[in-house]
C-alpha cells in the first residue's frame, strides 16, 4: 500500500506555528484565551516544572483535565518534557482513576481546581494514596489539598533538553478494567491528516471541538488537525448557545448524536461539520446543517479513526473495503486499509495502527462486527460488551458487576438514546440511596445519575 511517512514531530508542529504567527489566537476555551506566543511560553514554563520532578525518561503523566486550554497546554508540555501524556475523562471517579493510573503506571498526575464545583484535586490526592507509583499529584489553581503540588501556566519560560516523547497514550475499556494504547507521532499524524483533508481544513482555519483530546477520536479530529493547520482551537465544555463562525473558515467537531445541536449554535455557515461515531455506524442527521461538507469520523476503539466526507448529507458514509486515502482523494496518501475476517470482523492495517496491535498476519483485529452495505462499503458494530454513552465507553459486564457490588439494585440494562448513543438504566427500590452508594463506591456521576425507581423505570427510560 502507498505509505504515509511524516517527517515532523507534534511538538515541532506547535513550535513552527508559534514562530510563524506569534500574535494570532491559538486557543479559546472557558478557562482562557491564548495567542501562539502566550501558549508557547506557557508550554515551556509548564514543561520545565514537569522536568524538575526528575521522573525517569518517558514516564507516563496522567491528565485529569476538562476540555479546555489547560488540557491542550498540558498535553504539549508533557510531550516537550519527554514524557507520555495519558489524558483521562473527568467523568471518571476514584475507582476508575485508580485503575487507570495503575494500568498506565502513571508517575505524575495533573488536574485542576478550575472546573465548576468538581473537587478534582481532592480526587487526585485520594488516588495518589492508593497508587504507589503516583509520586507527583499536581494541580492548577489555589487552595489545593495537602499532598498536591501546585502548577502554574504563567511564568518565565525555561528551555529543557530532553529525549523525544514516544507519543500520547489513551485508555479504553476492557473486561475487568482499562487497557493502555500508545500512539506514536506517525499514527497520530495519519489520523489527524485523514480528518483534516476529509473536512477540507486549511491553514489558519478555526476548529471548534466538543470532543476532548482525551481519546484517539478527540486527538485525531481536533488536536492534531489544529497543529497541522495552525489556526485557532476552540474547545467546548458544554453545548454552546452560539458559535461565532463569521470572518474565518470554521469546522465543528462533535459526537454524532450531538452534531446538529452544536452546529445549530453557529452564527454563520460552517466549512465542515464532523460527526464522531463512538458506538459504531449510527444514523444521525446532517441534511439541515449549514456546512459546506459533513464528515463521518468512526472511532474504532482506540485503534484508528476513519474520517470520510459524506456523499448523501442525510446518511452516514459507509466504510470502504480496502485502501482509505486521507481526504478520500485519488492522490492522497493511504492512512489505513480495511478488510473483513472470515468471522465477519473488521480488520485494519497501515500508518495509523499501533505496531504492537498488529498480529502475525499483518492485520489488527478490531473486534468490531462488519455489516455489509453492498458495493458502497460496510457499517460497523462495536463488541456487545462495549457501551458508548456520549464520548465515554464502558465495558458493560464490568460496569454491571461494579454496580451490583456497590448497591442493591433490581436490574441494570442499556437502551438506545438519540442524544447519548446509549443510555444506562439502573432500577432500584431506593433510587436516591442507590445513587449515593454508587458515588461513594467511586463510580462516575453519569452512572449514578442513571438510577430510576424500579416500578416506573421503563416509563422514565422511554
Amino acid at each position: 500500500m502507498s505509505g504515509f511517512a511524516p517527517d515532523i514531530a507534534l511538538s515541532a508542529l506547535f513550535q513552527r506555528n508559534a514562530a510563524a504567527r506569534p500574535g494570532d489566537c491559538a486557543l479559546i476555551a472557558a478557562d482562557g484565551r491564548y495567542t501562539y506566543a502566550e501558549a508557547a511560553n506557557a508550554v515551556a514554563h509548564l514543561a520545565a516544572q514537569i522536568a524538575s520532578f526528575g521522573l525517569p525518561a518517558r514516564s507516563s503523566v496522567a491528565l485529569l483535565l476538562p476540555n479546555g486550554c489547560e488540557l491542550v497546554l498540558s498535553l504539549l508540555a508533557v510531550i516537550q518534557s519527554g514524557h507520555i501524556p495519558v489524558p483521562m475523562p473527568v467523568a471518571w471517579r476514584k475507582s476508575d482513576l485508580v485503575r487507570a493510573c495503575r494500568e498506565a503506571e502513571a508517575a505524575a498526575l495533573i488536574t485542576t481546581a478550575h472546573f465548576s464545583d468538581e473537587r478534582l484535586p481532592a480526587l487526585a490526592a485520594e488516588a495518589a494514596i492508593e497508587v504507589f507509583e503516583l509520586s507527583f499529584p499536581c494541580a492548577f489553581g489555589a487552595d489545593l489539598p495537602d499532598g498536591i503540588l501546585p502548577l502554574s501556566i504563567s511564568g518565565e519560560a525555561v528551555a529543557v533538553a530532553v529525549s523525544p516523547s514516544p507519543g500520547i497514550a489513551t485508555l479504553h475499556p476492557s473486561p475487568g478494567g482499562v487497557s493502555f494504547s500508545l500512539h506514536g507521532d506517525e499514527e497520530l499524524l495519519a489520523a489527524g491528516l485523514g480528518a483534516m483533508l476529509a473536512a477540507d481544513m486549511r491553514n489558519g482555519d478555526r476548529i471548534v471541538s466538543a470532543v476532548a483530546p482525551s481519546n484517539l477520536a478527540g486527538l485525531g479530529s481536533g488536536f492534531v488537525p489544529w497543529l497541522l493547520c495552525g489556526g485557532t482551537f476552540s474547545l467546548l465544555s458544554d453545548i454552546p448557545e452560539y458559535i461565532d463562525a463569521s470572518g474565518e473558515r470554521c469546522h465543528v467537531v462533535a459526537p454524532a448524536p450531538l452534531l446538529e445541536r452544536v452546529c445549530a449554535a453557529a452564527e454563520a455557515s460552517l466549512a465542515s461539520a464532523i460527526a464522531v461515531h463512538f458506538a459504531g455506524t449510527a444514523e444521525t442527521g446532517g441534511a439541515d446543517i449549514a456546512a459546506e461538507r459533513v464528515v463521518d469520523a468512526f472511532a474504532v476503539a482506540e485503534i484508528c479513526l476513519i474520517a470520510l466526507p459524506r456523499e448523501d448529507r442525510a446518511q452516514p458514509r459507509m466504510i470502504p473495503l480496502g485502501h482509505i486515502q486521507a481526504g478520500n482523494g485519488a492522490a492522497a496518501p493511504v492512512v489505513v486499509e480495511t478488510s473483513i475476517s472470515e468471522s465477519g470482523r473488521m480488520l485494519v492495517r497501515g500508518a495509523m495502527i499501533a505496531k504492537d496491535a498488529v498480529g502475525e498476519s499483518g492485520w489488527c483485529d478490531t473486534g468490531y462486527a462488519s455489516v455489509s452495505s453492498g458495493p458502497s462499503g460496510f457499517a460497523i458494530l462495536p463488541p456487545d460488551e462495549i457501551v458508548a454513552i456520549g464520548a465515554l465507553r464502558f465495558s458493560f459486564p464490568d460496569m454491571e458487576r461494579r454496580i451490583l457490588a456497590a448497591a442493591l439494585v433490581t436490574s441494570v440494562e442499556t437502551i438506545a438514546d438519540s442524544v447519548l448513543g446509549s443510555r444506562l438504566v439502573i432500577r432500584s427500590e431506593r433510587p436516591a440511596e442507590t445513587s449515593r452508594a454508587l458515588l461513594d463506591a467511586g463510580l462516575p456521576r453519569i452512572i449514578a445519575s442513571a438510577v430510576r425507581k424500579a416500578d416506573n423505570a421503563r416509563t422514565a427510560a422511554g
